[in-house]
């Protein structure tokens, strides 16, 4: 069942799309798509990125987004997170506005709506000035509000380690090596990718599967230098 659902103030509105029947409070990890995705411009092709934790695939509406996807998957470890989570309705200067946010993202109470954007398409002028109000809009609604560039998501060498570790998301890893990794961080406390390799017992791919579950990595290192922490 798709249910709508709407929250309104003096100035806008946001409509969401659930799963469940209508609710009165929002369920964040049960939201859907307010609208299928669509390519931005003719070179761009739509993509999918398979989210593990939810069993869903996440489809992403250019190659910016579609990074970025990666980089959250890999690295944020949120509660939940939507692609085109809402509808944005409201009235600037006597018109009509609609906007549709590229991602929602929640940890806690903490919820932040997320619009990638070229750094050229974020420094126009019309731009700077339509997400100056934005922030002000939703923060009626109790969320954040943050412009994602592509120089930020594309930093490395973070983009390039979220794609390694995503390679092992489909990894089985069996209750008697998450023991010996378990053990192995107790003892280390941090502990260097390289030296796994010299670990009896202890597989890369089985580490950095487990990175996916929650385990944190410092991701401003070179994949050579991955320092994991217990």
């Amino acid at each position: 069942m798709i249910d709508e659902l709407v929250e309104g103030c003096h100035r806008c509105k946001l409509t969401f799309v659930t799963s469940l029947g209508s609710r009165k409070r929002i369920e964040f990890d049960r939201l859907r798509r307010v609208r299928e995705p669509v390519s931005r411009s003719k070179s761009n092709i739509q993509a999918k990125v398979a989210d593990l934790a939810t069993g869903r695939s996440r489809h992403a509406e250019s190659q910016n987004e579609l990074r970025a996807f990666r980089v959250l998957l890999a690295t944020a470890h949120p509660d939940a997170w939507q692609e085109q989570p809402f509808l944005l309705e409201y009235q600037h200067q006597g018109t009509k506005h609609r906007y549709t946010p590229d991602i929602l993202v929640v940890w806690g109470t903490h919820q932040e709506v997320v619009e990638v954007k070229e750094d050229s398409e974020a420094d126009k002028p019309e731009n700077q000035l339509r997400f100056a109000l934005i922030p002000e809009l939703l923060g009626q609604h109790g969320h954040l509000f943050r412009l994602w560039r592509r120089s930020e998501i594309c930093a490395e060498p973070r983009l390039s380690n979220a794609n390694l570790i995503l390679r092992y998301r489909w990894v089985d890893v069996s209750a008697t090596e998450k023991e010996r990794i378990r053990k192995t961080f107790s003892l280390e406390g941090e502990l260097r990718l390289g030296r796994l390799y010299e670990t009896p017992g202890i597989t890369v791919p089985g580490v950095l599967r487990l990175v996916l579950e929650g385990r944190q990595i410092d991701s401003g290192r070179k994949v050579g230098n991955f320092r994991l922490r217990a």
